[in-house]
């Protein structure tokens, strides 16, 4: 479990809090705040290292947060299919985590698609 700076914490319940209220998690039918919270949690910590985190104009620019939004839709649904079975991982020679579907995640797969 990663331990993150109080303010880093505080500033993403912030960001939590206004996606839940636009709906954002409802709209892409994500049912866990897991993965947006680590990883909005480790975008804080590099500006807050950097210095950015005090940024009177923003922490993120619109480029960022989109890239942002982006990454907890991809990372929260393969996090779901990993936790129900259907995808596995491993990491690469350049430690990139690599996704693949299970024997499970097949067998759902001609299910739904006949193929």
């Amino acid at each position: 479990m990663k331990i993150y700076q109080p303010k880093v914490v505080e500033i993403c319940e912030l960001y939590l809090v206004s996606l839940e209220e636009c709906k954002f998690f409802e709209e892409y039918e994500l049912y866990s705040f897991e993965f947006a919270r680590e990883y909005i949690s480790d975008r804080l910590t590099e500006k807050f290292i950097t210095g950015e985190i005090d940024n009177d104009e923003g922490i993120f620019t619109e480029e960022e947060f989109e890239t942002i939004l982006r990454h907890i839709i991809a990372g929260t649904l393969l996090k779901e299919m990993k936790d129900n079975g259907w995808v596995n991982s491993y990491e690469d020679d350049d430690t990139e985590e690599m996704f693949f579907l299970t024997d499970e995640g097949k067998k759902i797969l001609k299910t739904k698609f006949g193929k």
